[in-house]
């Protein structure tokens, strides 16, 4: 090989040293076919070589100082031994220079003497005792290995014999502690990692270097432990092989001790992979786009390129049991077995081309001739090449457009439990990821991804579906109950007592409705009664029994998803789950147009509150609403009011849709303006005013503002002619709806245009004629002004009028096609007369008038055969007891008279 002229190396870092190694194993990879190609991968070779050994000796002169931790030593320590190890072995004989392994394994020597003595890592009880084995016979080995050093200038040791010894006597069992203690101690070390996930995904937060420090550490002290005994085995191979006066030791022998520690090296980081996914959610809907990231937990490692399938649960069980063998030495990293997938997956371009259908794809099975853009390049697993992290200065893999496709028709999705349990199928991240070893071949470092499950876009139309209701609800309690065992979370069927499922639910709240606020003690009130029916409720009564939690209910994976709760309505009778109502109110939050966290988060809306609680709120104060949520149309948001003639109201609950058109807030100022209702009652019983809310929260101007218009439709002239309009923005009022009292139908023999004389002349031709009463006031003789005084007069002049005369007393309730206790009820708001205040006037009305020529009562005789209501004395009855008085005496039929304004819509 010709000698390249050394120029400087403008690289000095170690993320230079990295990128520069991978290039180098790229070259050094490479078949060449001919001379051209040997010609042009020996001149590669040597520039990489150049800057390979000059930043080395940049760094080997920075690495001794004392402001260098012994963390930061030993990273930098193991990527720099590692990358030479893994490089010299794959120097072909062809292109060999004597002089590239002489540098090579000087610049090892140096690394060896600038070492720092080996500290113990943080292993767990079971691993201690191996680790103790390994770290007594590690200094055995390196006692015996410098030993035979000093045997080597000795021409008639024969050191072939004492090297086979020192395999099978020293070496050996050391490895095999090793290999031990990684297999006790990976589990746990795994397990925490997977806790630190979950509790990021949890709350929806991004995993920080901070997050993974341990465990890299850990992999790095295992990294640097084998790096201290392979460099020193390499140095005394290459002092055998360069030595003239002993010819005993074979070159055989001294690769079978150095690749004892290359193989122990494999099966030790045969798992150090860390998937990021999944990051945001752990539902993957079907052809939406995801970002996929795969963490290398040991710096030494460099990859070639990384394998991504997604697997079923019960594979991922398989997968876990053969690295926990591969940790032991049980099998070999190098080929693992294959497994079937159980979706398929796909990549889109990262370039503006969203499909190729008309070239083979990677795995040479023709293309895909699909229209789709869900089918493109739809595979069993795709392949990503790696890239190299600033932020770990390592080298790892990310790709920004991997989507799940369709699910495979033969693959076993379906879990034997969830036809009973509502459970979803659960799938995992299988990534396989092929790295150079320093044997000189290649291994696959492998990982499973935290479980998901696939829905598809059918169910993403109307997230709160039964069956995307399922989906969440799968993920929530597996993360929920959070039973780890190594890289899988284990589904668990063991419920949870009230008091875990109220945190666990809190905390979803909280997070995914983007709120600081979450529920109360209070806001479980209504649900501690209602988690369990005849359906769901057998399940956890066993579990109760064993787990011995009878003085605290316990609630079951089943509990949460059984279609127990219900409302109905004349149109609608609908049934829902407790996780499909915490869902729904949850969009609500989640949803900006409807304003809600606004108020929840200032503590101006109640949680989930009865409806005797909100009248106790409301009994003993005026004028005055409260908002609450509430599950009524599945989970919307209940506003209730008492006005300040002492009615109780709850308007009809708006659910996601209304919200949507209006928000909660322009509801509220619509309902104060329209209701006259002054003050808003906050969580903390606290009168604030609902304009201060409305001013503070929801300008008013910004909606009522006058919009100007430009155009050149609006006035005669010419096409070019634009004018200016101004706009007033209309205003849809809010009003509570009053259920109107049902009239009976006239006959068809029966007309309602009858004139007035002659429905005095034939009573008996009318459906209903109201009896006359005696007069015992004139007309002009009203001083008090009296509305029901001036009705009854107004009844009375009836006959000798004009059908068309009416009074100003009269216009004042509203349209006379309304009914008389609407109209009553309009006149005592409009007088602001009190139920007992009428009962006076009505028993006044009732008296009868005394003849001036004789003592007795002059009583109207009876025109009607249908009997009057009757006109009793004063009583302290209530008004609706008065007014039952006045529609049905004695059981005669009248029209029934509600005022239980409990129960009204909203109309908008």
């Amino acid at each position: 090989m010709t000698t390249t002229i050394k120029t400087i190396s403008p690289f000095s870092t170690v993320e230079h040293y990295q990128k520069i190694v991978y290039e180098l194993l790229i070259q050094l990879s490479k078949e060449p076919q001919n001379d051209q190609e040997v010609s042009c991968i020996e001149k590669n070779i040597g520039i990489l070589r150049n800057h390979v050994e000059q930043i080395l000796e940049k760094r080997i002169e920075a690495l001794p100082s004392s402001d260098i931790d012994d963390d930061d030593f030993e990273n930098e320590w193991v990527i720099l031994a590692w990358g030479l190890l893994t490089c010299l072995s794959r120097l072909p004989s062809e292109i060999v220079d004597r002089e590239i392994t002489q540098s090579f394994n000087h610049l090892l020597v140096r690394l060896v003497n600038i070492a720092r003595p080996m500290r113990i890592p943080k292993v767990c009880p079971e691993a201690k005792q191996w680790w103790n084995q390994f770290h007594e016979l590690y200094n055995s080995s390196l006692h015996y290995l410098h030993g035979l050093y000093s045997q080597l200038d000795n021409p008639n040791c024969n050191i072939e014999i004492k090297m086979r010894a020192y395999f099978t006597r020293q070496l050996q069992p050391c490895l095999a502690a090793l290999r031990r203690t990684c297999a006790e101690n990976a589990p746990e070390i795994h397990s925490n990692l997977r806790k630190i996930q979950v509790e990021k995904q949890s709350m929806q937060e991004k995993l920080t270097e901070q997050d993974c420090s341990e465990i890299r550490k850990y992999y790095s002290s295992l990294a640097y432990t084998l790096g201290l005994l392979a460099v020193r085995l390499q140095g005394f191979r290459y002092e055998c092989q360069t030595c003239s006066q002993n010819t005993f030791a074979t070159p055989d022998t001294l690769w079978e001790l150095l690749n004892e520690v290359f193989i122990t090296y494999e099966h030790v980081m045969n798992d150090a992979l860390m998937c990021n996914e999944p990051v945001n959610s752990p539902i993957m809907v079907t052809n939406n786009l995801f970002t996929f990231t795969c963490h290398t937990l040991c710096r030494t490692l460099i990859f070639s390129s990384f394998d991504i399938q997604i697997v079923s649960e019960e594979t991922a069980f398989a997968i876990r049991n053969e690295i926990i063998q591969c940790r032991s030495g049980a099998s070999t990293p190098r080929e693992p077995k294959t497994f079937p997938s159980a979706a398929l997956i796909a990549m889109k371009p990262t370039t503006g081309v969203k499909r190729n259908n008309a070239t083979a794809n990677q795995k040479g099975t023709g293309g895909n001739t699909a229209h789709k853009k869900s089918d493109v390049n739809s595979q069993e697993y795709v392949t990503i090449p790696p890239t190299f992290s600033e932020n770990s200065n390592a080298w790892q893999t990310t790709y920004p457009h991997l989507l799940c496709t369709t699910r495979q028709k033969d693959a076993v999705l379906l879990d034997s439990r969830a036809g009973t349990t509502g459970k979803r199928p659960l799938f995992y991240f299988y990534i396989r990821a092929k790295t150079w070893s320093p044997t000189g071949d290649y291994i696959y470092v492998r990982t499973l991804s935290l479980p998901f499950t696939i829905s598809t876009r059918r169910n993403q139309d109307c997230q709160v579906q039964r069956m995307n209701s399922s989906y969440t609800a799968t993920c929530f309690w597996m993360y929920g109950t959070c039973s780890i065992n190594g890289l899988l979370l284990n589904w668990s069927e063991k419920p949870l007592t009230w008091t875990q499922f109220k945190t666990l639910t809190r905390r979803y709240f909280m997070v995914n409705g983007e709120v600081v606020r979450t529920m109360e003690e209070s806001d479980y009130d209504l649900l501690q009664d209602k988690m369990h029916c005849e359906q769901c409720g057998d399940d956890s009564n066993e579990f109760d029994e064993e787990d011995h939690h009878e003085e605290e209910g316990c609630i079951s994976f089943k509990n949460i998803l059984c279609s127990h709760l219900r409302f109905d309505t004349d149109t609608v009778q609908m049934r829902f789950s407790v996780w499909r109502g915490i869902l729904e109110v949850l969009q609500i939050f989640q949803d900006p147009k409807a304003a809600v966290k606004v108020l929840w988060e200032h503590y101006l809306m109640h949680g989930f509150l009865d409806t005797q609680a909100v009248v106790n709120l409301l009994m003993p104060r005026h004028n005055c609403m409260v908002i609450r949520l509430t599950y009524i149309l599945g989970g919307s948001v209940c506003v209730s009011y008492r006005n300040l003639c002492g009615e109780i109201i709850h308007l009809e609950p708006l659910e996601l849709k209304k919200l949507q058109a209006k928000s909660i807030l322009e509801y509220i100022s619509d309902i104060a303006e329209t209701a006259k209702i002054d003050y808003l009652l906050t969580y903390n019983l606290e009168y604030m005013p609902v304009s201060s809310v409305i001013e503070k929260y929801f300008p008013v101007d910004d909606v009522k503002r006058v919009r100007g218009v430009a155009s050149n439709i609006t006035d005669k002239g010419p096409l070019n002619y634009v004018t200016h309009v101004k706009f007033t923005p209309l205003r849809v009022a809010v009003v509570a709806c009053r259920e109107q009292t049902p009239r009976p139908s006239p006959r068809p023999s029966e007309s309602h245009d009858i004139p007035t004389s002659s429905a005095s002349e034939n009573p008996h031709d009318c459906l209903f004629t109201a009896p006359e009463l005696p007069r015992r006031l004139d007309p002009h003789q009203n001083q008090n002004h009296d509305p029901l005084m001036a009705m009854m007069m107004n009844s009375n002049s009836s006959s000798t009028s004009s059908p068309t005369a009416t009074t100003p007393t009269m216009m004042t309730p509203g349209p006379m096609d309304q009914s008389f206790e609407m109209q009553l009820e309009a006149l005592m708001k409009h007088y602001g007369k009190t139920p007992q205040e009428v009962c006076e006037i009505v028993s006044l009305a009732a008296r009868p008038i005394q003849s001036q020529n004789s003592n007795h009562p002059i009583l109207a005789p009876p025109i009607t055969t249908i009997r009057s209501p009757s006109l009793s004395q004063h009583h302290n009855g209530s008004f609706e007891d008065m007014m039952d008085d006045l529609t049905n005496p004695d059981n005669d039929y009248m029209s029934s008279l509600d005022f239980s304004h409990t129960n009204h819509f909203l109309r908008v």
